[in-house]
């Protein structure tokens, strides 16, 4: 009887020597395969403590991305089709945008119509508004004016320096009976207001003159000389890209050493921002 007990004893303590490794075994946990990358077509996420931006995925062939927003930037990346990229910034119409593999480049409006938002809806364009007039950078215009003696076109050219500041490049061309001149001035312009639709301004600057009298005169001797200009105007937005301007000028020509004589102008126009 004792014999056959330690028989058994033993036995027990062998079966359990082989299945404590087993059971062992069994609890270890298993790691799960990682699922293959999908870097690309992931949408990227915004970054740590920036707000939530908007998302869409590309839907066509490429998008085209430029280091500047301009077709004279060169593309130095193309956006796979349902590649995701993140829009953070527009400027006219060219929009910045980050993909997931880490490019950040410009995208023009044409192209962005052939993303889809995360809801797979085409990715809407809103049309320049007032918030684009008062961010522009740069405008380019035409004016005129005219009196019962003399007409006067203007076209002009700015660049924004500032909220408030800008320089403003002009050249007219003032037509009289008797002479014709021709008036070049780069002045600077100040606007107090310039976050308001309707948009007041006040400009100092200087010039070159070159007055032309008609041949038919007896004294048609030509002019040449410098001059200062005073400008107030105002600009008020309109639609999409344009704007209306409103100009009143006094210009001081120095004939000479000596001699200097004071004209006055007025003009009206339209100018498209950028």
């Amino acid at each position: 009887m004792s014999h056959r007990l330690s028989i058994g004893l033993a036995g027990l303590a062998g079966l359990t020597a082989i299945m404590l490794p087993l059971r062992a075994w069994a609890e270890e946990p298993t790691v799960p395969a990682e699922p293959p990358s999908t870097t690309a077509n992931a949408a990227p996420g915004n970054q740590p403590g920036e707000a939530r931006q908007a998302r869409v995925r590309v839907t066509g062939p490429y998008l085209d991305m430029r280091s500047g927003p301009g077709r004279g930037y060169p593309v130095f990346y193309a956006a796979e089709k349902d590649e995701w990229v993140v829009i953070e910034l527009r400027h006219t119409d060219w929009f910045k945008v980050r993909t997931a593999r880490g490019p950040v480049g410009w995208v023009s409006r044409e192209q962005m119509k052939q993303t889809v938002t995360e809801d797979g809806v085409p990715f809407e364009l809103a049309d320049p508004t007032l918030n684009d007039f008062l961010n522009r950078r740069f405008d380019f215009g035409v004016g005129y004016g005219a009196s019962k003696k003399t007409s006067i076109t203007r076209v002009w050219a700015g660049w924004r320096m500032s909220d408030t500041l800008s320089l403003d490049l002009n050249i007219a061309d003032v037509q009289q009976r008797s002479a014709t001149t021709g008036l070049w001035t780069a002045s600077i312009l100040a606007e107090p207001w310039s976050d308001q639709r309707i948009s007041p301004f006040i400009g100092v600057g200087v010039g070159r003159f070159h007055h032309e009298p008609n041949k038919s005169l007896v004294n048609s001797e030509t002019q040449d000389g410098n001059m200062g200009v005073l400008t107030l105007g105002v600009r008020y937005f309109l639609s999409g890209r344009t704007a209306l301007r409103v100009d009143y000028s006094r210009y001081a020509v120095f004939v000479s050493d000596t001699d200097y004589r004071n004209y006055q102008a007025g003009t009206i126009g339209l100018s498209i921002h950028f």
